[in-house]
């Protein structure tokens, strides 16, 4: 054997030890994983024949397909971590370690499940974090605690008649649900001009369908999962949402959560993947020229492939110098695309402050608590409380992560224990997550606003010269991780045939 394969060997053999024994605590340090190893014989200028910006599930997914086929692949990632918006918290940070990002694998996520099982993740229960368990939900509106079944007849209740019987949030999904004109079996329909006409807002919908702004403000603008508002978001993203649960629901796949933690997907996939990763590195510019592609590190160290696949969030690739930067609609959709506002703050609790009083230990809340859930993720005793989590969307979560950090962990302490006497003393706070300054994501993932579909869907994931493109934001077929590895698998097939 030669020196020189020698020790690229041996760097490969010491990254891939380094990543099996280390698990989470990998995030402890800054690491270089031998970037001279990564040189392709006869391209002497070249770091690779691709190098891959961000080690997410699309970016992994993209640089394990290329590197099967043989290609030289180098992987640059600005966060000390593997899986981008895939975040599992760390025990000794909350206990159960909850997911701060994706959290949720449907049956149908094939290419997902495929690698968790090819490189030996365990897919366990599912771990529910923003809707409870059945019987165990509190409403909190208008500063009063309602039971489920109360619901129907209370007050507080704005909704029109035939929907006053569901959940604050469900109505809108029925009236989605009852509209939706794509084609059930067309996971693609979404972008047909035919349907353009429905890339209007949710308001305008539901005001059409006999929703008072009340209504709409608490069933949308109040603990939204996607946007930010009633206004900003396409009623025609909801039907896309809508085809793909149906397909989800009609999968025989077997889904669930990562036992350890969703993180160890992308943590198996980095253990697996051969060449060259490069942590904490963030990236100043990607420049597409006549002869190859540079991208250039914040450290001004500069690195050369063919080709450069970015599958950063379109909110982090603004902060990025890119020349020449895309024309028309696709430059339109990286500077407008937006993504969901999403804070968590943990809790640990004191006491079983349900059992004080008597109610169900979570809370659906109009105010700055947003989403107050008693998670159970001890898989060994599934109905212990292992710690809470007020988790906000929309406008609350904007509004909260505008405050100082101390500020507003004790605004929405308050605001809890003010609501319900018996969390008064019940909750250490352990631990607060932001999406929404996170400079690598902008917030949760992509939403797209009245008219963007339209305008600008299809364009987005275009190559810009010797740049390409992936993310769940490029997806069509899938969302969510699905959607991540589908966007992975296409944009390497797609440089496979350039190559």
């Amino acid at each position: 054997m030669k020196k020189e394969e020698y020790k690229n060997q041996k760097q490969h053999m010491n990254r891939r030890k380094m990543l099996q024994k280390t698990g989470l605590a990998l995030a402890a340090a800054p690491f270089y994983f031998g970037l001279e190893s990564c040189v392709s014989g006869g391209k002497k200028s070249f770091d690779a024949d691709v190098i891959i910006v961000g080690a997410g599930l699309s970016g992994l997914n993209a640089a394990l397909t290329l590197e099967n086929i043989g290609y030289k692949v180098m992987v640059v990632e600005a966060t000390d971590r593997f899986g981008g918006r895939v975040h599992t918290a760390k025990e000794s940070n909350v206990p159960g370690h909850p997911e701060l990002g994706a959290n949720g694998i449907g049956g149908g996520y094939a290419r997902l499940l495929d690698v968790a099982q090819k490189y030996g993740v365990e897919i366990g229960p599912y771990r529910p974090r923003t809707e409870p368990r059945k019987g165990e939900i509190l409403y909190a509106v208008k500063n009063d605690l309602i039971l489920p079944e109360d619901w129907n007849v209370h007050a507080a209740n704005p909704m029109p008649e035939g929907f006053r019987k569901e959940s604050p949030t469900s109505p809108a999904w029925s009236v989605y649900s009852k509209l939706n004109p794509l084609p059930k079996n067309d996971l693609t329909a979404w972008q047909n001009p035919e349907y353009a006409k429905w890339d209007k807002s949710v308001y305008t919908v539901l005001k059409e369908n006999g929703f008072s702004d009340e209504a709409i403000k608490l069933a949308v603008s109040t603990n939204s999962s996607y946007g930010a508002d009633a206004k900003s978001i396409s009623v025609l993203m909801y039907f896309q949402i809508l085809n793909f649960i149906t397909q989800q629901a009609a999968s025989s796949g077997k889904g669930g959560a990562a036992v350890g933690g969703n993180q160890r997907i992308p943590e198996a996939m980095a253990g697996a993947f051969k060449q060259d990763i490069l942590l904490e590195s963030p990236v100043k510019s990607i420049a597409s020229e006549a002869d190859g592609a540079t991208v250039t590190l914040t450290s001004d160290k500069k690195l050369r492939a063919p080709y450069v696949l970015c599958t950063l969030p379109a909110s982090a690739l603004r902060r990025i110098k890119m020349s020449p930067f895309p024309e028309g609609k696709q430059g339109k959709a990286f500077q407008n695309l937006s993504y969901t506002p999403c804070v968590q703050i943990h809790f640990v609790p004191t006491k079983k402050y349900w059992e004080e009083d008597g109610l169900p230990p979570s809370m659906w809340c109009d105010n700055l608590a947003g989403r107050f859930m008693a998670l159970k993720n001890d898989i060994n005793d599934p109905d212990k409380v292992t710690s809470c989590v007020a988790y906000l969307n929309s406008n609350v979560a904007i509004s909260v992560d505008k405050m100082k950090r101390e500020d507003a962990i004790a605004a929405v302490t308050k605001t809890l224990e003010e609501m319900r006497p018996s969390l008064k003393g019940a909750l250490k706070y352990v631990h607060y997550w932001t999406w929404i300054n996170n400079p690598y994501a902008g917030g949760a993932y992509a939403y797209w606003k009245p008219g963007e579909i339209t305008d600008f869907s299809k364009e987005i994931a275009k190559p810009n010269g010797r740049i390409h493109f992936a993310g769940e934001h490029t997806a069509v077929l899938a969302r969510g991780m699905e959607g991540a590895m589908e966007s992975g698998e296409r944009a390497a097939l797609e440089i496979m045939n350039l190559i």
